[in-house]
């Protein structure tokens, strides 16, 4: 899409004109499938710094229902995170942590609980500098604080050409590492 002088006047003479934006805006979006029935709501107060979404669904065929919430706060430094799910069953699993911002990127700390009740640390971080050099890592450990598995990617470029190397680590007998997406809000 181009963007003309005179429709990006326009676009900030509406946001200045709308006082609503300041407030909170919510969102709803359903699906309705032959196998399932799902809705998600987004909820963002931007004064606050806060962003809520909530979904719920479920399957036609048996009744089942899962769910989500995650809440974003933003911080002075950064922003905290809390999602929690629950399964058709009944269990649930949370993650919770903190982003916070660096000179050159930022750093996640956090940790999970699984469905079972283990607990699991969270770390990353991400960088980047001026020339388009970048790094990435990621790690989850257990209780004990044994590392169950992480993750290093380095990108590097020099005349025009772009250099990537990813390292994994996970110990024998780990042939999955537990889920550690942070969610997006």
């Amino acid at each position: 899409m181009i963007k003309t002088p005179l429709m990006l006047a326009s676009l900030a003479a509406l946001a200045y004109a709308l006082p609503a934006a300041a407030q909170e805006q919510s969102r709803t979006r359903s699906y309705e499938g032959p196998n399932v029935s799902a809705t998600t709501t987004t909820t963002v107060d931007r004064e606050a710094g806060t962003a809520t979404r909530e979904r719920e669904a479920t399957n036609l065929n048996t009744g089942n229902t899962a769910s989500s919430t995650a809440v974003r706060q933003r911080t002075d430094a950064g922003a905290t995170i809390d999602v929690v799910q629950t399964g058709p069953q009944g269990r649930s699993r949370s993650l919770e942590g903190e982003r916070t911002r660096t000179e050159n990127g930022s750093t996640f700390t956090g940790t999970a609980t699984g469905r079972g009740g283990e607990t699991y640390g969270l770390a990353g971080s991400r960088s980047r500098d001026g020339q388009g050099n970048s790094q990435a890592s990621q790690s989850v450990t257990d209780s004990a604080g044994n590392v169950l598995a992480a993750r290093d990617r380095v990108t590097t470029r020099s005349d025009g050409q772009v250099s990537r190397s990813v390292s994994r680590t996970r110990p024998p007998g780990v042939t999955r590492p537990p889920r550690a997406r942070r969610p997006r809000g």
